[in-house]
């Protein structure tokens, strides 16, 4: 039951309302779930900001890329998170392990069903993501582990 649809993805213009919206007081509108990750690349050392959807797990903040600069945190990085209108510093690492990707992610779209889309997961009739889906997903997703510091 694994779905073949590419997963869509989201308009340059929407990311630029985003995240003026996550630096302007109306940030609670969003920042329960979206926040603004800041990274320096590896070879540039240039300063990338990332717009992504987060999950909480205990003090670690989860969040989850199908793109490539996660490579950007190979190893353990600092960044810096606009986390519901706060300034939160951390080291982040990256998981590629497939089985802990699958399980992350389970858990977070069963908590944000509305993110299955973006996956390209379908949810059951009971509202749960798809199992076969989610590891169908994790396939190309990176797991990303932020500590605060």
């Amino acid at each position: 039951m694994t779905t073949t649809a590419t997963p869509p993805t989201v308009p340059g213009y929407v990311n630029v309302m985003v995240k003026a919206l996550l630096k302007s007081p109306f940030h609670r509108v969003m920042s329960k779930n979206t926040m603004l990750l800041e990274f320096v690349g590896r070879k540039t050392g240039k300063r990338y900001t990332a717009i992504v959807r987060y999950f909480p797990e205990g003090e670690t903040i989860t969040c989850y890329t199908d793109s490539k600069w996660w490579q950007n945190l190979r190893g353990g990085a600092p960044v810096s998170m606009l986390l519901a209108g706060r300034t939160v510093r951390g080291i982040a690492t990256p998981i590629t392990d497939r089985t802990a990707v699958a399980s992350s992610l389970g858990a977070f779209l069963t908590e944000m069903p509305g993110d299955s889309k973006y996956y390209g997961v379908r949810n059951r009739d009971d509202g749960l993501p798809d199992p076969d889906d989610v590891i169908s997903a994790a396939q190309y997703t990176t797991l990303i582990r932020i500590k605060p510091v």
